[in-house]
């Protein structure tokens, strides 16, 4: 049974999680994780090497492992970054489509972990700058540390 909503965004320098509180007001939590920050500090190449993920990899799971502790129990994640429907489309999801599971993002990992052991951009378009790789990583850490089945992606 899903007990509160919690909305993500996942921007340059923080994951910022805000939750609507029934007395009013919101809580907010802000994780020192970022695209960019992740992207400069570890990816030095397009794609990523497969070190470099390893090494990213420990970074999101620093920032986001703790934060599991102040989040509601059975909450849903929830998100309006248009970038994360960009990598649902690449999933295979429509447009218009509503929720991202855990599994599709499992896979675009394996895709980007591919193209990091050397599979040719010709037979994957999937993004791999740091940027792209780094929303992707924070993403599928967030959503295994967090016990989450998905993302619902929302207006």
């Amino acid at each position: 049974m899903v007990t509160a909503l919690v909305a993500l965004l996942i921007s340059e320098r923080t994951v910022l999680l805000e939750q609507g509180l029934a007395a009013g007001g919101v809580r907010q939590l802000s994780l020192p994780v970022g695209t960019r920050l992740v992207a400069d500090r570890h990816f030095l190449h397009a794609p990523p090497t497969p070190q470099e993920l390893e090494l990213a990899i420990e970074m999101v799971e620093d920032a986001v492992m703790p934060a599991r502790a102040q989040l509601p129990a059975g909450m849903r994640l929830a998100s309006t970054d248009p970038a994360l429907r960009v990598l649902a489309r690449h999933a295979g999801l429509a447009a218009d489509a509503r929720w991202l599971e855990l599994d599709a993002v499992e896979q675009l990992f394996n895709r980007l972990v591919a193209r990091a052991a050397g599979r040719p951009a010709s037979q994957d378009a999937l993004p791999v700058d740091g940027e792209s790789a780094a929303r992707l990583l924070i993403l599928r850490e967030a959503l295994h540390h967090w016990g989450l089945d998905g993302i619902s992606l929302t207006d």
